[in-house]
């Protein structure tokens, strides 16, 4: 038989005929040679073409059953044909990281209910009790399904918990002082790990709690290691509003927008009716942009459901335990599965409901190929799978809100808090202010917050000390030597760095280009205003978030639970601290420089500047009158005036006018075709000869333009030419298809962008 089969890993275009001599099926993957290597590859169709060449042979199949069903393969297919993505690359998606072990189905008992005491095989529980009990079983939740326990298997790290075996009363032993600060921690937690316990104590040695073991007063066990054990308690009571609304999309089978601004209670509203697909035995899948976003969420959802399995998945989890967890969500073994972008493609099989949190964010569009918005795709898979998705935001993207309006999305809308208040919002003109970065107003404000025992939120919209190095002298900035950019310079460590290569180097004394000692350091970020801020009040703990202090999970979990404790009395961070955080005692929200967030060269930067300034504001006023302060040098710009108006729909319905005239999405479909070169005349040329070619189909495309080089024009050490194409919302790209097989290895394509992707 012939197949065709996309490449792993492959940037290129097609896919290609091998033979098999083994059973196949689409959707297998199998080894091949390709270009004189041994690779994966997948089954797309079993139509492969013959033809004057010759056809290599399927080596072996590599899963003993095929993973991906039917709506997975359709799901694939409509990601490369809608945005022109390589198909190799787009299968590598439904897979973790590495090298998938071959496992055997396992049926382990949880209750004496089931018929069995042991593990067994899941050929062995047919045979013997019928595929009909151990449905059964399953569906009781008195046996579950489990891969294969061979070693090798991706497995949990054990870590050992110790905790009080007797109650306050039986503790009349004569103890130590060193035992009884043992003794009291432990009164204050269920249990602890004993690395923990000792880094807090202070102990030198585990001597101390082996011997309150070996007396009988502690009891150390061995428990799979958990990255989090923060739980938040649920709310119980719903108001009304978040009843009616329940009530209502309870009753959707298709997708629907959820549009509340901050604080209105859309994460209760998601989990009453994730509860109502739990409780009918169905999964659920619920993303959310950024891995930042995932330690505090995932504490509300222990909360909310104690007695379900909880997983993350994200790009921050190692090899190991992105396998581990993919395996347990496509068993069924996960009732909650939490992750950013990726875990859309996991071929769970029992997914009942998707839900999208904070779905106006640009980090649900992959910026790397496969290029692709995890948005869109979410709703081709609820439509593939015939289950219900919910949108949910404050702000909803332009396009998303266009489309409820035109009813082809179901809108429900909050619009009171159940605790709290929205928070009042002042305007600072800093066009009178000698201090460009933070002014009197705002200072004299945070004062009277931390005087009050509140916290502050401050949002920069850039990491670092300054955003630029310059020379006075001959006006020189120093930029990265591998991309057309400035280096910011960050002072904690002196170094100026690249945002975009992560090149780092020391800075100079002298200015590269005239030798002369006059540089010094211009613009702001986090690290300025958390610097600034320390001077006004030095006597106040202050946090910076940004990717230099918080890069991954833990860190970030830390940070927030610090927090919640009040640990810090102000908190200066960049985007990461605008959404989906809920502390009631932050009172008090400042924008340093709104202007410069719609200073962006990009269709949808008002969109993207009025999400963050009602995003971040919306984080104060939790459980009391919260106060938000926008400081900018034009204070009359309609963005930041609708911002505190807080009138989202006066903006959309401007934004939603500008673009219609002015032919931007969702009234047409934007290509952006990004061509790369070793020199800027090669990328230069490679874009000319695409022009060429795409305007012999001049009648499929409503506007071509450029060649233009865009404000990145090199990245990397490849130069980069650019072509934009509108189309009809609708438009069918396939002429462009054969341009993008011809020059895969050196062009970017990508369909309708957000958040000003470059």
């Amino acid at each position: 038989m012939l197949v065709q089969v996309a490449i792993s890993n492959s940037p290129l275009f097609e896919t290609f005929t091998y033979s098999s001599d083994i059973d196949l099926a689409p959707g297998d993957r199998v080894e091949v040679n390709f270009a004189g290597r041994n690779t994966v590859g997948y089954v797309v169709s079993l139509d492969g073409k013959s033809g004057p060449f010759k056809i290599k042979k399927v080596i072996k199949k590599i899963d003993e059953k095929g993973f991906l069903n039917q709506s997975d393969l359709e799901l694939a297919m409509y990601t490369v044909k809608e945005f022109l993505s390589p198909p190799g690359k787009v299968f590598d998606l439904f897979f973790p990281p590495g090298k998938l072990l071959a496992v055997s189905d396992f049926v382990i008992p949880i209750t004496e209910r089931a018929g069995f005491d042991s593990p067994i095989t899941r050929d062995r529980a047919i045979k013997d009790f019928g595929s009909e009990k151990l449905e059964q079983w399953l569906s009781s939740r008195d046996v579950k399904i489990m891969h294969s326990f061979d070693p090798r298997r991706p497995g949990r790290k054990l870590t050992k918990r110790v905790s009080l075996r007797r109650n306050m009363t039986d503790l009349r032993d004569n103890l130590t002082p060193l035992w009884q600060s043992i003794v009291d921690y432990l009164l204050s937690v269920d249990s602890e790990e004993i690395s923990v316990l000792m880094e807090r104590l202070d102990l030198k040695s585990r001597s101390p709690v082996e011997t309150l073991a070996k007396k009988g007063i502690l009891s150390i066990e061995e428990a799979e290691e958990d990255t989090s054990r923060w739980v938040i308690p649920s709310i119980y009571e719903l108001t009304p509003e978040q009843n009616s609304v329940c009530k209502k999309m309870s009753q959707i089978s298709g997708p629907s927008l959820l549009y509340g601004l901050t604080g209105t209670g859309k994460t209760e509203v998601y989990f009453k009716i994730m509860e109502y697909w739990l409780n009918r035995g169905r999964q659920v899948l619920y993303l959310v942009p950024e891995v930042s976003l995932t330690p505090q969420l995932l504490a509300r959802v222990r909360g909310a459901f104690p007695g379900r399995e909880v997983g993350q998945y994200h790009s921050y989890m190692s090899q190991t335990q992105r396998q581990r967890i993919w395996l347990d969500a496509v068993e069924g073994n996960l009732d909650i599965l939490v992750g950013t972008r990726s875990s859309l493609w996991i071929p769970m099989k029992k997914t009942g409901i998707m839900i999208l949190d904070e779905e106006h964010d640009s980090s649900f569009y992959q910026q790397s190929v496969p290029y692709y918005d995890g948005v869109e795709v979410a709703l081709k898979k609820a439509e593939l799978l015939k289950i219900p998705v919910i949108l949910g935001s404050a702000t909803p993207r332009i396009g998303h809100f266009f489309t409820a309006q035109e009813k082809d999305l179901e809108l429900f809308e909050l619009k009171s808090r159940p605790v709290g208040s929205f928070p009042s919002i002042e305007i600072i003109d800093m066009k009178e202010e000698k201090n460009p970065i933070i002014s009197k107003k705002a200072l004299k404000e945070i004062e009277n917050t931390l005087a009050s025992g509140k916290q502050v939120f401050v949002f920069v919209h850039r990491k670092g000390f300054s955003n630029y190095v310059v020379c006075h002298t001959c006006g020189n900035t120093i930029t990265c030597p591998h991309c057309s950019v400035s280096m910011s310079y960050h002072r904690t460590d002196n170094m100026l760095k690249c945002h975009y290569c992560g090149f780092r180097q020391h800075v100079p004394r002298n200015c590269p280009r005239c030798g002369s000692m006059t540089l010094s350091a211009r613009g702001f970020g986090t690290e300025r205003v958390e610097n600034d801020l320390q001077r006004f009040f030095p006597s106040s703990t202050i946090m910076r978030m940004d990717r230099e202090t918080v890069d991954n999970p833990a860190a970030y979990e830390k940070a927030l639970l610090e927090i919640s404790k009040k640990k810090c009395q102000i908190i200066v961070g960049t985007k990461m601290i605008t959404k989906g955080l809920d502390f009631p005692d932050v009172e008090m929200v400042l924008v340093i420089d709104a202007d410069r967030l719609m200073s962006f060269p990009s269709f949808d930067s008002a969109e993207v500047a009025f999400q963050h300034i009602s995003q971040v504001s919306g984080r104060s006023g939790r459980a009391g009158a919260g106060r938000a302060f926008i400081q900018s040098f034009s204070p009359e710009n309609r963005v930041i005036r609708r911002a505190f108006e807080r009138n989202y729909e006066s903006f959309y319905e401007e934004e939603i006018a500008l673009r219609r005239e002015l032919k931007y999405p969702p009234f047409v479909r934007l290509v952006e075709i990004v061509c790369h070169g070793d020199t800027e005349r090669e990328s230069n040329l490679l874009a000319e000869t695409l022009k060429g070619e795409i305007e012999k189909s001049e009648s499929l495309y409503i506007e071509l333009f450029g060649p233009v080089v865009p404000i990145l024009s090199k990245i990397k050490n490849k130069f980069r030419t650019k072509l934009v194409i509108k189309l009809e919302p609708k438009g069918n790209m396939v002429f462009l298809e054969p341009l993008l097989k011809k020059h895969s290895a050196n062009i970017q394509v990508i369909v309708d962008g957000v958040g000003g992707m470059l």
